[in-house]
């Protein structure tokens, strides 16, 4: 029997099973920034030094080499196999589309069990948009 990660969903409080709760904590990765989070400084990612700069080839690349590496040490049930530059709504917010894998027990150490999964994720949330 598979035993599936569950929590809360944020914004509406409704139960998390499985992927989506995994999703929601890479999305609490990519918008928390170190040393917010007490006991945990060295969590999340400060990728809000690249929104409205240049995205030119080399800070992609900055970009996509921090994010896979803050995902690979901190969300064991999910790999990154490609990461792409997405556009998430009608008014530019930029975003970041994942292609990988899920693994129901990774946090086991069980990488036997697994399912392809495809995110998207903004760089900035609504919620702090002026």
């Amino acid at each position: 029997m598979i035993r599936y990660r569950t929590g809360i969903d944020r914004r509406t409080g409704e139960i998390l099973v499985g992927w989506p709760h995994v999703q929601q904590s890479i999305e609490v990765l990519m918008t928390t920034r170190p040393t917010e989070m007490v006991m945990l400084l060295d969590y999340g990612l400060d990728l809000i030094k690249h929104i409205g700069r240049g995205m030119h080839r080399g800070r992609v690349i900055t970009l996509y080499r921090e994010l896979v590496t803050a995902v690979h040490r901190w969300e064991p049930e999910y790999r990154i196999h490609r990461l792409y530059l997405v556009e998430m709504d009608r008014t530019g917010v930029l975003g970041l589309g994942t292609k990988g894998r899920y693994y129901p027990e990774g946090r086991f150490g069980n990488y036997d069990i697994f399912e392809p999964a495809d995110g998207a994720f903004p760089l900035a949330t609504s919620e702090g948009a002026a």
